[in-house]
């Protein structure tokens, strides 16, 4: 902030310089042309003045133009380098994660943990605020779920989409993209990834189908804030526990598909309007088959509702033990 009122206090010392010489001169031109009686002797002082005042203007330009020469060298360089830092960065968390274990447990020894400590201060030197708050939220996250005693991080896939956010606000900093990508496009992203490593067979289905999974699951991650150990996937599901003991009375959801439909069971008794319930020992099944994309897009908000009063009627069960 100084710098910039600095920069600005010497463009406008500069410009006054040129005005007061202008003013100067155009106050002394006449008396000193009746001074001067011979057409010689004037014509030899409008051109010292004339000198005079280029070489002013030559100079304030010259050194205007050094300034900004200089500027752009600095912002190159330093552009530069926060290309190299920001990918730095991206290769390090990349690291981080393919480390993962058994869902969201990843390995890391302190010196990883440090290792991300000091990128944050690399990038305290260069990025703007919005970049550093975002790798600094990532690095809370990592310090507040790290167990140095077993050195066990834990992250989440609402972890994951920090660092696709992260990597948006590099590309709007480094002037790629004038504005940010929606939530929606990097939570799908997340998504994509998450249930083309964890669920085989994804990939025989049709894009309605793997759309609504995509809605189950992201409530669950997203919005209903579910941390990924408390989900179990298998080939052709998952399902999601209210603890990370993951034990079968703890299970409030079950999320299944075939080719045909996305079945999901939830604990105890629910309505989600458009759509026909089954029950079976006190659970309500529902079947979304690829035709029914627009009735679930249009009815998503029953669906989570239904997925919140599961959680929180088992998980209130539970309690009750």
């Amino acid at each position: 902030m100084a710098m910039k009122f600095q920069k600005k206090y010497k463009n406008l010392l500069s410009a006054l310089f040129v005005f007061v010489i202008a003013f100067s001169s155009f106050l002394a031109f006449e008396p000193l042309f009746e001074h001067l009686g011979q057409k010689a002797s004037q014509e030899f002082a409008a051109a010292t003045f004339g000198t005079i005042f280029a070489a002013v203007i030559t100079m304030v330009l010259l050194n205007k133009q050094t300034e900004t020469e200089v500027e752009k060298s600095r912002s190159e360089k330093v552009f530069e380098q926060k290309i190299t830092l920001y990918n730095q960065v991206i290769d390090t968390l990349q690291g981080v994660f393919e480390k993962q274990i058994d869902g969201a447990e990843i390995k890391l020894d302190r010196s990883e943990i440090t290792q991300l400590e000091f990128l944050l201060a690399k990038m305290m030197m260069i990025g703007n605020d919005k970049t550093i708050n975002e790798f600094k939220a990532f690095y809370e996250i990592v310090t507040n779920n790290y167990s140095p005693q077993t050195q066990t991080l834990y992250l989440d896939s609402s972890d994951k989409q920090i660092v696709f956010r992260f990597a948006d606000y590099c590309r709007e900093e480094l002037g790629l993209s004038d504005k940010t990508l929606e939530k929606e496009i990097l939570e799908d992203i997340v998504l994509q990834g998450e249930l083309f490593y964890n669920i085989e067979e994804t990939g025989e289905l049709h894009p309605n189908l793997v759309d609504t999974i995509k809605d189950i699951y992201g409530y669950l991650v997203f919005d209903l804030d579910l941390p990924t150990r408390n989900i179990v996937f298998k080939p052709n599901g998952f399902n999601a526990y209210i603890s990370k003991r993951r034990e079968d009375k703890m299970c409030f959801l079950q999320c299944t598909f075939n080719i045909d439909s996305v079945r999901l069971v939830l604990e105890h008794d629910h309505i989600i309007k458009g759509f026909a319930k089954n029950k079976e020992d006190n659970k309500s099944i529902f079947l979304f088959e690829s035709d029914d994309r627009k009735k679930v897009k249009l009815y998503i908000s029953d669906i989570e509702r239904a997925i919140k009063q599961s959680y929180m009627l088992t998980k209130k069960q539970m309690l009750n033990l």
